[in-house]
């Protein structure tokens, strides 16, 4: 059974990214100009012999329909090949790969403070619903989702790195430089992005956990006189993570677009910066490639948010 539900989710999946290369393909396509205009000033291209020019063109693909160029667009990313630069016709996927896995590396510490952290600040908020440590906490709350991002790091940086140089404003690290060696140089980005993350994670934890507790099957098990911290740890937390698990994964999005703006503010070598120079510079193939792997990590995520939650909740096996 399970591995029908794997394949099937695989495959819609598959069908999910199919979609979305042909989006990124459209959206790149339909921009101003194209390949050649970005290699060659409209003088050069008038002082270029007619057939030096088809094979200019030709050498850049644009001698082929829309439909056949966007077929050896979807075969080459298969092959995670996302091409050469158009100007210096270097190998996208060098240059955008150590800046993915930067990406990858704050959002993966992202979470692994801001999940413990919303469990803790949910069931607390739940605990006591509709009591002071409640509404601290939803206060709190409404206040780390609303904020933008690139406010909350300026505000750390202000306080964290100006009046009180505990840390430093910007990410001194290298692009290549060893994970541990990179997160260590990067707290206040980490510090901005979770704050944002345990707002959004907690609300929902939040929510669930109050459901769960007041419900009638947590009633019946109170009227047995089981203890209270049993019933929290192994009846409603569990199925209050469910709803949050769900809602994690479709954090993925935000939480890409939110690491981005971060990245910026921070001097953090991840693909927020890469996206700004290929899209300062109109390198199309740069602008594909991160908008692949974007979507292809928030995919994959929710993929794995699916399973995990199959998996978890006997309900829907």
């Amino acid at each position: 059974m399970f591995a029908i539900k794997l394949l099937r989710r695989l495959a819609v999946a598959a069908l999910t990214l199919f979609l979305l290369m042909g989006y990124i393909f459209i959206a790149t396509e339909i921009l101003p100009g194209d390949a050649l205009d970005l290699t060659m000033t409209a003088d050069e291209m008038a002082a270029m012999p007619p057939d030096a020019l088809a094979q200019k063109k030709h050498e850049l693909g644009l001698d082929r329909p829309a439909i056949e160029r966007f077929a050896g667009f979807v075969l080459h990313v298969a092959r995670l090949d996302f091409g050469r630069t158009l100007i210096t016709r270097a190998p996208v996927a060098d240059i955008v790969w150590m800046p993915f896995r930067n990406s990858l590396l704050l959002a993966a510490a992202t979470l692994m403070v801001a999940i413990p952290l919303a469990l803790f600040v949910g069931c607390v908020a739940a605990l006591f619903h509709n009591r002071w440590p409640d509404h601290l906490i939803s206060v709190a709350v409404i206040f780390g989702y609303s904020v933008p991002e690139f406010v909350i790091g300026t505000v750390l940086v202000l306080l964290f790195a100006v009046t009180w140089p505990l840390f430093p404003a910007t990410v001194t690290a290298n692009t290549n430089d060893p994970a541990l060696k990179l997160l260590a140089a990067a707290p206040l980005p980490v510090a901005t992005v979770v704050i944002g993350s345990v707002a959004y994670l907690a609300r929902v934890l939040r929510a669930g956990m109050i459901e769960a507790l007041s419900s009638d099957f947590v009633e019946r098990l109170r009227l047995t006189g089981i203890p209270e911290y049993r019933i929290v740890l192994r009846h409603a937390l569990p199925a209050a993570v469910g709803p949050a698990l769900t809602a994690s994964a479709l954090y993925a999005a935000a939480l890409v677009s939110g690491i981005v703006v971060v990245e910026l503010v921070f001097a953090y070598p991840g693909i927020g910066q890469q996206m700004v120079r290929g899209v300062s510079t109109r390198e199309i193939p740069i602008i594909q490639a991160i908008a692949i792997l974007s979507a292809l990590a928030v995919v994959a995520t929710n993929l794995a948010a699916d399973l995990a939650l199959y998996l978890l909740d006997p309900r829907r096996r």
